[in-house]
């Protein structure tokens, strides 16, 4: 049974059962139907990043961070 225009298979049907495993093996079918059903996941805080966990800026402690690049690094001096 392919699908055709208004009619959808009763929910819990064998049929409803193959398009819903078709659409959660599709990412984008996936995506269009929980935008149609109003559960559309939000979107995440810091957004796609191209670079793991580490590319995203933490921001903690700002005080603790200068006091451990100065220890690394060394006191950068100002005076030229």
């Amino acid at each position: 049974m392919a699908f055709t225009g208004d009619k959808v298979p009763p929910k819990g049907s064998d049929q409803w059962k193959k398009n819903e495993k078709a659409i959660n093996e599709n990412g984008y079918l996936r995506k269009m139907r929980d935008r149609s059903e109003g559960i559309e996941k939000k979107s995440s805080h810091y957004g796609q990043t191209h670079g793991g966990k580490g590319s995203a800026r933490r921001w903690g402690n700002e005080q603790a961070y200068k006091d451990g690049w100065d220890r690394i690094f060394g006191k950068k001096d100002d005076t030229k």
